[in-house]
Formats: structure tokens, C-alpha cells, sequence
């Protein structure tokens, strides 16, 4: 992997000496540096849940593209970036809506909650940090899972 020489990567890439394993490899620090971003800037209260919210979204995010990457590479290595891509903004979009329905729920199901409790908060709340850690987590391995599938179910490329 080339990190600061875009010279070279230009030429590599101009001359098609960059592989698809290589590509894979600029994708995949792509995706652990947002994880790292997104990490640092969730609103946990806690930082050992939020340090546990940073592993566990590298971590999910390494086995989630190796994944994809060996699932494409069992059809026929072709075109991954393609195929991960355009399935990924389907499922994305997809999940997406289901979030949008779900944070609809949760927070009529949080607010009953607080006006049993009397107005009680949830910030300071270690349950809500927790929670959000499982739910995010579940939701990054079930997106992962959903692509790894879609990508298993495609059809190799004939030439």
C-alpha cells in the first residue's frame, strides 16, 4: 500500500498495476480511519463504552469487508468494488428506512418510559449508552450479513 507517494499510486494505477486486492486494502483503511472518526465523535458518556463502541466497530467493519471481499472472491474476484458498492447503497438505503421506523419506536417507547419515571432523564443513564452499543452492533453485523449474503448470490461473470 502506497500511504503519501500519490505519484507512484497514480502511476500504478495508470499503468494497471494496482489489483484488486490492493484496491481492497485502500477500502478497507478507508472504512477503519470512518470508524475511527464516527467513534471518537459519538455522543457516549462513558469513555470505556466508548472506547468498546470503537473496537467493536473496527472489528465489525474488518470482518464485514473480508467478508464481502472472500464471498467475491469465491464467485469469481471480479469487479468487488462495483458489486460492493452498488449492493451496499441497496441495503444501505434499505436499513435505513428500518432505522427511521425504529428510532420512531424506541422514542415514543422512551418517552412513555420517562413520563412513568416522572420525567426522569436519560443522559447520565449507563442502560442508554449500553443500549445504543448493542444496537449498533447488531446492526453493523446484520448490514454486513446482508451484503456478504447478496454477493454470495450473485452469478459469476462470463467472458
Amino acid at each position: 500500500m502506497i500511504w503519501l507517494n500519490i505519484r507512484k499510486l497514480e502511476s500504478k494505477i495508470s499503468t494497471n498495476e494496482l489489483s484488486d486486492k490492493d484496491a481492497f486494502n485502500y477500502v478497507l483503511a478507508f472504512f477503519i480511519l470512518s470508524c475511527l472518526t464516527f467513534g471518537t465523535n459519538s455522543k457516549v458518556e462513558n469513555v470505556w463504552i466508548q472506547i468498546l463502541n470503537i473496537i467493536l466497530l473496527v472489528l465489525i467493519t474488518i470482518w464485514g469487508l473480508n467478508g464481502a471481499y472472500k464471498a467475491n472472491s469465491d464467485i469469481d474476484g471480479k469487479d468487488f468494488l462495483k458489486r460492493f458498492f452498488a449492493i451496499n447503497w441497496v441495503i444501505g438505503m434499505r436499513l435505513l428506512l428500518i432505522v427511521i421506523g425504529l428510532t420512531f419506536v424506541f422514542g415514543i417507547i422512551a418517552g412513555i418510559v420517562l413520563l412513568i419515571n416522572n420525567g426522569g432523564k436519560l443522559e447520565g443513564n449507563p442502560i442508554k449508552d449500553w443500549f445504543l452499543t448493542i444496537f449498533m452492533s447488531m446492526f453493523e453485523v446484520i448490514y454486513y450479513l446482508l451484503v456478504i449474503n447478496s454477493i454470495r448470490r450473485l452469478k459469476p461473470i462470463n467472458e
